[in-house]
C-alpha cells in the first residue's frame, strides 16, 4: 500500500495531465475539476488495493477513465444534471495555448489556425487511436502505460499512435 505522502506526491505529479486527460473527454471544465477530485478520492479510499508493480498513473487513469465513462452515461440520462447556469461547455481549448507569449499577431493566428486543423483531424480518428495519441502527447504516457490503461497490447498501442499521427500528416499536408 502507498503511504500518505508518496501518494500525494504521485498525485500532484499527474494532476494537471489527468485534468486536461478528464476534460476533453467530459468536455465542461466545471465538471472536469469535480470529476479529477472525484478520481482522488476514489484512489485514495482504493489505494490498498494499489498493485505497486503496476505503474500509478496507469491505475489512476484506470480509474479516471471509469470515471469519465459513468460520469457521461448519468449526462445522457439527464442531460442537464450538474450543469451550472452559464457555464462555458468546453474546456480551454488550445487557441487560448497558443495565445500565450505571442508577440506577433499573424504568427498568433497562424498558430491559432495549425492549432485547430490539428484538433479538428484528431477528433476525426477513430476513438481508440485518438485517445491512445491524447495520452501520448498530451498527458505523455509511456506506450506501456497507454497499453495497461486501453488493456491493449504494447505494439498495438504504438501501431495506432503512429498510424493516428501518420493520419493527421498527411490530412495536413496542404499546410507546408
Amino acid at each position: 500500500m502507498l503511504s500518505d505522502d508518496a501518494f500525494e506526491t504521485y498525485y500532484r505529479q499527474i494532476r494537471p495531465g489527468l485534468l486536461r486527460f478528464v476534460g476533453t473527454r467530459v468536455r465542461d471544465p466545471h465538471a472536469s475539476q469535480d470529476l479529477v477530485q472525484e478520481i482522488y478520492t476514489k484512489a485514495l479510499r482504493a489505494r490498498e488495493r494499489y498493485d505497486q508493480n503496476r505503474s500509478f498513473s496507469a491505475w489512476i487513469y484506470a480509474i479516471a477513465r471509469n470515471a469519465c465513462v459513468d460520469h457521461l452515461r448519468k449526462r445522457i440520462r439527464d442531460p442537464l444534471a450538474g450543469v451550472a447556469p452559464n457555464a462555458p461547455v468546453s474546456p480551454p481549448e488550445l487557441d487560448s495555448m497558443a495565445d500565450q507569449g505571442s508577440v506577433d499577431p499573424g504568427w498568433a493566428a497562424e498558430r491559432n489556425d495549425l492549432f485547430a486543423s490539428v484538433k479538428r483531424e484528431l477528433a476525426r480518428l477513430p476513438d481508440h487511436r485518438r485517445v491512445a495519441v491524447e495520452m501520448k502527447i498530451m498527458e505523455g504516457l509511456t506506450y506501456r502505460e497507454i497499453a495497461e490503461h486501453l488493456g491493449a497490447p504494447l505494439g498495438t498501442v504504438a501501431f495506432w499512435v503512429r498510424e493516428a499521427l501518420e493520419t493527421v500528416a498527411q490530412r495536413l499536408e496542404h499546410l507546408k
